[in-house]
């Protein structure tokens, strides 16, 4: 479909309109009852609000394990299964608008397909049979559109003639697609907001951001209208909206996934590699699903992916950790200091080894990303923009003023990246003079982003907390430790003033507006050590022992 240039708005309002016509008109709730819009914090009131029967609570309430487990035993029907979780997303999108494509009916029909499979066979097809697992608006799906937040991509094409590898896999053992999720333009930005879909609210919080770039699968996820979800991180894409939500999430070394026929917004950019990972409620379902992937063998379906199996770890009896409070770039905002004193002391309180680690070129690491992103002088981009005559949002506005880099640049900034690799390899490995028993330590933890999630719009322009891992290639896990509370949290009375962003952080920091946030961190591990990371994840969950 050729579109009209300087024509983005009637070209997205055309899209709205169809994607609401999909959604079952009999699951919507009237306005009048929808929590008032000065409600910052929905998060209990799906559960209250009597329109999801008891049996639709208990099934989005439940793992995915127990999902499968009850379905395979003819306690509920895929059917069932789907329909409750339809119902339970048409509602959170209501309160957070975390939805793009909407396909409910082809859901239902592949449930009841499922249903009766199992009813002629006595079997189910798959160890996902009858899971339904929402995706990130990049993934492509057979018979569904992938727009990425671009206006031009909103009927370019209809709808995709094939999956993506991992939806591919996902389907053939049985589970469930029936929902895409919301992402910035091109999923360049760290929140969630785009001329075709707009906003995506914070349900912990209406009044601060999602996040992004995969904001829409987190908000979702956080209101149990869907059990797994996938994202992408080339930045910090799955981390930071899975630590505004309070999730547990895995950003992967490249490889370990599998990502080919999945839309990009930067196709071909391989200095740095998008990855795709699971954001979750319970860390029982991110290792499930992880597991369930790597079990799928993508490396035979996947070129890029490395031949992997998953494999059972036993940690030390103590773990040597090191602890980044602070990236000297920008200061972390006072709940999220109080959550990193909270887990170191329950570490220490519990035996472990722990060191401080200082961010040594992550400044660096974070400007080069930076520059990879931007090295076609945002061709990519401005082409799919200015063919609608689509505007750019504030922190998209370099990708229309950064020259184009030369190749000979380009090669340059590669090879400064892989010495600072090594550098960082050798400190890690260093840290063996450091600790009690004699050897390295075992992961980082340190903070996501300096807020509990920020304000709407006012992220500004710093990933320095996530974006040197992606450059480094290392594994990453999200998990929760507590909620920003106004009484604990006090504002500080002046600013580091490390750079223009960390004033500004600081500025925009507002303890009663940041109530009820969240406070979440990542721990990073080496490359390729996915399982490692949820096992340490396992020892920390218990020790801070987080709820909502």
């Amino acid at each position: 479909m050729t579109v009209p240039k300087t024509n983005y708005k009637k070209i997205a309002a055309q899209k709205l309109k169809q994607r609401d016509a999909k959604f079952i008109s009999k699951w919507l709730i009237p306005e009048s009852a929808l929590p008032a819009k000065d409600t910052k914090d929905v998060l209990p009131w799906i559960s209250k609000s009597g329109y999801l029967t008891d049996l639709e609570l208990e099934i989005t309430e439940s793992t995915a394990t127990k999902i499968l487990e009850n379905i395979k035993f003819k306690q509920w029907s895929a059917y069932q299964v789907a329909s409750a979780f339809c119902h339970r997303a048409s509602i959170a999108h209501q309160l957070t608008n975390c939805l793009t494509e909407v396909f409910f009916e082809d859901a239902l029909e592949t449930a009841t397909a499922l249903d009766k499979h199992q009813e002629e066979t006595g079997d189910v097809i798959g160890p996902l049979h009858g899971l339904p697992i929402s995706l990130k608006d990049n993934f492509n799906i057979k018979g569904q559109a992938t727009t990425i937040g671009i206006v031009n991509f909103c009927f370019n094409p209809e709808s995709f003639e094939e999956d993506a590898v991992l939806v591919k896999l996902l389907r053939e053992r049985g589970a469930v697609f029936y929902v895409k999720t919301n992402v910035p333009v091109a999923m360049m930005m760290p929140e969630s907001i785009n001329h075709i879909w707009g906003n995506t609210d914070n349900p912990m919080n209406r009044l601060l951001s999602a996040g992004g770039s995969s904001g829409g699968e987190a908000a979702l996820i956080k209101l149990r209208g869907s059990i797994i979800g996938v994202g992408s991180d080339i930045g910090g894409s799955v981390r930071i909206p899975a630590s505004f939500q309070n999730l547990y999430a895995i950003k992967p070394t490249f490889g370990r996934f599998p990502t080919y026929g999945a839309r990009s917004g930067l196709a071909g950019l391989e200095s740095v590699s998008s990855v795709n990972g699971p954001l979750t409620n319970t860390l029982e379902d991110l290792e499930f699903y992880c597991k369930s992937v790597v079990d799928c063998e993508p490396w035979l379906y996947d070129g890029k992916c490395i031949e992997i199996p998953w494999r059972k770890i036993e940690l030390p009896e103590k773990l040597n950790i090191a602890i980044c409070a602070d990236n000297l770039i920008v200061r972390p905002t006072p709940p999220i200091r109080r959550g990193v004193s909270m887990v170191k002391e329950a570490l220490i309180k519990d035996g472990h080894d722990v060191i401080d680690w200082d961010p040594t070129d992550h400044l660096r690491l974070s400007d080069i990303i930076t520059s990879f992103f931007l090295s076609d002088g945002g061709v990519h981009v401005i082409k799919e923009t200015e063919a609608t005559g689509e505007t750019l949002f504030p922190y998209m506005e370099m990708y229309g003023t950064t020259p184009e880099m030369k190749v000979s640049e380009l090669w340059k900034l590669h090879v400064e990246r892989t010495t600072l690799i090594k550098k960082y390899l050798d400190r890690w490995l260093a840290t063996a003079a450091l600790t009690k028993n004699g050897k390295p330590i075992d992961a980082i933890i340190t903070p996501v982003t300096p807020f509990p999630g920020n304000p709407n719009g006012k992220f500004h322009d710093s990933v320095a907390y996530t974006s040197p891992f992606n450059l480094l290639d290392y594994s990453v896990g999200i998990f929760p430790v507590t909620r920003a509370h106004k009484d604990l949290d006090p504002v500080d009375e002046s600013s580091t003033n490390y750079c223009a962003t960390d004033s500004k952080v600081w500025k925009d920091y507002n303890a009663e507006e940041s109530h009820g946030g969240a406070v979440a961190l990542q721990i990073v591990g080496r490359k390729f050590q996915e399982e490692k990371l949820i096992e340490m994840m396992k020892v920390i969950d218990e020790l801070i022992n987080y709820s909502d």
